[in-house]
């Protein structure tokens, strides 16, 4: 099946009854998309009074057929403003929130490589920190790899696991330094 061609608006005629139904799909398409936004980056974009007051009704609907009416509404609202800004900032909002979960999946198999003991990695997450401050760093990540194994192995709660994920995120983003953490998370489990 052919992908339907995009409605050329300089041509004199009228647009079809079938494009009018896309295009309106379409912005039903894009309103979900926003009424799935969080509240804080609603915030940051240029909707009318009228559009917001739809999205926030939309998100407080919990039955089928009215969410499905109020995505037409705000669909229709939609046609009457410039949609494409609002179609972009979904879109960069969306390739953010990819770029993110990729940078969490990242530290994540940093940090349980580390913790199983495969330190074959640790020099090249070193790298980019100044050489005077590499023992430091690299022996607050050993203690803290430790002792996240230490806790897994009896089934407690992780918080060296949590503070060396912060730890490796930081280091990640370039903004870790020794003594950066609270240093009882790098002292030993009570009882190791």
């Amino acid at each position: 099946m052919r992908k339907p061609k995009p409605y050329d608006y300089s041509d004199p005629r009228p647009p079809s009854r079938s494009q009018k139904k896309r295009d309106s799909h379409a912005l039903q398409d894009l309103g979900g998309k926003l009424a799935a936004l969080p509240d804080t980056a609603l915030a940051r974009l240029p909707l009318t009074p009228r559009l917001a007051e739809a999205i926030a009704d939309f998100k407080g609907m919990t039955k089928h057929e009215a969410r499905r009416r109020q995505l037409q509404f705000i669909g229709a609202l939609m046609r009457e403003i410039d949609s494409d800004p609002l179609a972009r900032a979904v879109t960069d909002m969306e390739a953010g929130d990819r770029e993110s979960a990729r940078e969490f999946q990242a530290v994540e198999a940093w940090r349980d490589a580390l913790v199983a003991g495969d330190e074959s990695e640790l020099e090249d997450m070193l790298a980019p920190v100044p050489e005077e401050e590499r023992g430091e760093l690299r022996s607050r990540i050993r203690t803290l790899a430790r002792n996240a194994r230490a806790e897994a192995e009896k089934n407690k709660p992780q918080r060296s696991g949590r503070a060396l994920f912060r730890l490796l995120r930081d280091l990640r983003r370039g903004e870790a330094a020794p003594g950066d953490e609270a240093g009882d998370e790098a002292s030993p489990p009570p009882g190791a």
